[in-house]
């Protein structure tokens, strides 16, 4: 990803209208279920070339380009992007009409918000993105890529940082979640918090290519045996695995980190999760070669407890009940607004 898309993608949280993909916002704001939207750029004035807009909300005309620049995320996801049928451009296409409405609707929601240093926070955005780019040139390829112009970037920063001041004040500060409501949570989904069975472990592999012949087995299975033995007379396994073992885990001693079952081949598995923290396996095979395993650690299957998972549950629920308030206030301005689609005009 580009440097420019990465910071523009970082300076939000990623919190998007129910239906809607996000894009460039706001710089971050204090809490973080601020919602991550697709601000309508640069509000298109009403007069102009009628055939470049391609939809009016309540009399503000959003051009062609805008909604180009809504398919641009949409079209990246496809593989590859040049085997888009023109049914799914369609389908893109209404998409981000869709996008585009809801984002347009919740700016003229924000829009009254009063921020005194709103300039100043935008200029602040604007210099730590320029920061990351070396050069004007670069800048300058960095807006054309994302098919902005320097106006219109600090048009949608400040769009943003009024959009998130809205939901701020008039959704976030108004949402209590209750104790009860995140026990309740808690007991309702309890796979959500059950923690499988895992262990930590390392190894010492001595590899083999695919498709080896006898002899070059026995000659591995061999190894493997000598090094095992020199274990058993108390050789240190880490510095055995980082002379001997094939594995790239050879470089940490051997150390293959957490995992879970299902996550290592049968015979690996089976033999890893029959031992006990401390014990070193006997040479097990497998088809990358044969490997010598060290248990590190070994946690049983247990349930989290609510203390700990607490937090997460408010942020997940406060997170649901911002997306629902922020889509019940964009609908309810819809159904009084006049939206007009000039290309399905009579």
């Amino acid at each position: 990803m580009h440097l420019f898309c990465k910071l523009v993608a970082t300076t939000t949280v990623t919190l998007a209208l129910v239906g809607a993909h996000p894009v460039i916002a706001a710089e971050p704001v204090p809490n973080e279920l601020a919602p991550t939207v697709i601000p309508a750029g640069e509000a298109a004035p009403t007069s102009g070339d009628p055939a470049d807009v391609v939809v009016r909300i309540n009399g503000v005309a959003i051009p062609r380009a805008e909604l180009d620049r809504n398919i641009r995320p949409l079209l990246a996801r496809m593989s590859p992007a040049d085997s888009v049928t023109p049914d799914q451009r369609k389908l893109l296409e209404e998409t981000a009409k869709e996008n585009v409405i809801r984002s347009e609707l919740l700016y003229q929601l924000a829009k009254d918000q009063n921020i005194p240093d709103l300039d100043r926070q935008v200029d602040e955005q604007i210099a730590i993105i320029k920061s990351r780019l070396p050069s004007q040139g670069e800048w300058n390829d960095a807006l054309a890529e994302k098919g902005i112009t320097p106006d219109g970037l600090r048009e949608q920063l400040k769009r943003g940082l009024m959009i998130n001041a809205f939901v701020q004040s008039e959704v976030v500060s108004k949402i209590e979640i209750t104790d009860a409501q995140l026990k309740a949570f808690y007991d309702e989904h309890p796979e959500a918090f059950s923690k499988p069975e895992s262990m930590r472990a390392s190894h010492i592999l001595i590899g083999l290519d695919a498709g080896a012949g006898a002899e070059a087995k026995e000659n591995a299975k061999r190894k493997a045996d000598e090094i095992l033995e020199k274990v058993k007379s108390g050789a240190d396994f880490a510095e055995l695995a980082k002379s001997e073992s094939t594995c790239p885990s050879a470089e940490q001693g051997g150390d293959l980190g957490e995992f879970g079952r299902g996550q290592m081949v049968a015979p690996f598995e089976n033999a890893a999760f029959a031992m006990e923290t401390g014990d070193v396996s006997e040479v097990v095979e497998t088809q990358f070669g044969y490997h010598i395993i060290k248990a590190t650690d070994k946690d049983a299957a247990a349930v989290v407890p609510f203390e700990v998972v607490k937090g997460r549950i408010e942020k997940q629920l406060k997170t649901q009940q911002v997306q629902q308030e922020l889509m019940a206030k964009v609908e309810e301005l819809r159904a009084t607004s006049v939206i007009e689609f000039p290309d399905q005009d009579p």
